[in-house]
């Protein structure tokens, strides 16, 4: 089959129709901005779970001081001439989810330091609200940043995070009474041995 002989102005007619119809074949569908679908309508972060905008401490209100009673033995990663305690009635989960806790350390002199902290499993950091002092009180803290926990296996904060109270970036337990479990050895179903 021949062509008709079409002159060099009519061939770059022809040629820039082609380019423009290829052009708005392309353009079909709608112009607004494409955005990233979701798997089975969850939200785009790991898990479904929303991701961490920016973090809003509550609140936090002291509790009453340690009573021996109430004091629960741990083992840090390392061992120590020291002993560490938790007040099992001072561990709480706030609507932050950041796990607070009365920590005990006893030097084998019998010196008690007491604090009140926080820790926030999914940055690895603490903060320490107050210290107790003679008479059982409480004194607050004057540096009360978060601190990135100490990656030592001395470190009795590393034991809370790595062993007790987290796992992984989340909280080791439901409640406080998982975490409580998770101190005195007998967890109920929660922490497995990954962290250790």
């Amino acid at each position: 089959m021949r062509l008709p002989h079409v002159p060099g102005s009519g061939m770059r007619l022809i040629v820039a129709l082609l380019v423009l119809a290829v052009g708005l074949a392309g353009c079909g569908g709608s112009s607004a901005p494409k955005t990233k679908r979701s798997q089975r309508g969850m939200p785009e972060d790991i898990g479904g779970v929303l991701e961490e905008k920016k973090f809003r401490e509550i609140e936090v209100a002291l509790p009453p001081y340690p009573a021996d009673s109430a004091l629960i033995e741990f083992l840090p990663r390392r061992n120590s001439e020291n002993h560490f305690y938790i007040d099992r009635n001072s561990i709480s989960i706030g609507s932050d989810r950041v796990v607070r806790y009365s920590a005990i350390v006893k030097s084998p002199s019998g010196a008690l330091t007491t604090s009140y902290e926080g820790m926030r499993c999914k940055t690895s950091e603490y903060k320490v609200y107050a210290f107790g002092i003679k008479n059982g009180e409480w004194t607050s803290s004057h540096d009360t940043q978060w601190r990135k926990i100490p990656k030592a296996s001395g470190d009795f904060r590393f034991a809370l995070y790595k062993d007790y109270f987290c796992d992984v970036v989340a909280i080791a337990g439901r409640n406080e009474k998982d975490l409580i479990a998770n101190l005195t050895g007998n967890p109920l179903n929660n922490v497995t041995d990954k962290n250790r």
